[in-house]
């Protein structure tokens, strides 16, 4: 119902994808995307921080759970994929990358990708624009050495072609920037490495306001929130004064 889709929880983003159980499980996969893509609208009309709120939940409660899904469905793209990817700028995303539980992620994607060109071509701009992004956020995190040279060939060939095909479009831009992370091209690599540096650094640099230290005073490591364990910080003091911006994006990861 309209109802159902207008009120947007953490739970309610998770059921479309089938983590938890809303008694049609039998819909098929094409209504959910478009009930979780409605929903996942609905939130990207909220300011910034709260966009951000609800994603950091459902990343710490459900990632576990999402990547079981992802993993067990075989096709490239779907609910799955999307609520993934939007995820994939919260630091509780990275930090689940690092965790044996999030091995394997970027491979295994860039295989799906690889087995699907042709279906990918006949979908619509913007799924292969969310297939490209999704892809290009694995490989920058989890990097190339480990999708199979096959796979590599196959993507090296299709992918110069969805650049050219929709040009201006986000599909244009992941597309090239797929290409270059597989190419290992210079000029993308540093720029890829910077975005990387950013989104990381809410696991490797001081959370406190205007810090950039790396370890405490001491050369020790930071010091991370014991509640997220997706925040670090090089003294107590520093901690207690992030708490305020970093209180609403603090929960208890299920990893």
């Amino acid at each position: 119902t309209m109802d159902s889709i207008w009120n947007v929880t953490p739970e309610s983003l998770v059921t479309w994808v089938g983590v938890l159980d809303d008694g049609n499980g039998d819909s098929p996969d094409s209504v959910r995307s478009r009930n979780l893509k409605s929903q996942l609208g609905i939130v990207q009309s909220k300011p910034a921080p709260d966009q951000m709120k609800i994603y950091s939940e459902v990343a710490a409660k459900y990632l576990p759970a999402l990547v079981d899904i992802f993993r067990q469905r075989p096709e490239a793209s779907g609910s799955v994929t999307t609520l993934i990817n939007i995820l994939a700028t919260t630091p509780y995303f990275i930090r689940f990358l690092r965790t044996p539980a999030g091995e394997g992620i970027a491979s295994l994607q860039a295989k799906r990708v690889a087995n699907s060109v042709g279906e990918i071509g006949r979908m619509s701009v913007d799924d292969v624009g969310e297939i490209g992004q999704f892809l290009s956020s694995l490989l920058l995190f989890q990097g190339v050495q480990d999708v199979a040279e096959e796979d590599k060939a196959i993507l090296r060939e299709h992918l110069p072609i969805w650049e050219r095909k929709y040009q201006g479009r986000l599909a244009s831009e992941t597309a090239g920037r797929c290409l270059a992370l597989l190419n290992n091209e210079p000029g993308m690599r540093q720029m890829m490495q910077g975005v990387k540096n950013m989104l990381e650094s809410k696991l490797d640099k001081c959370g406190g306001p205007g810090c950039v230290r790396r370890a405490q005073r001491d050369g020790s490591d930071l010091l991370q929130c014991s509640r997220c364990k997706s925040a670090v910080y090089c003294e107590v003091a520093h901690q207690k004064a992030a708490w305020a911006a970093h209180k609403p994006t603090c929960f208890p990861p299920a990893f």
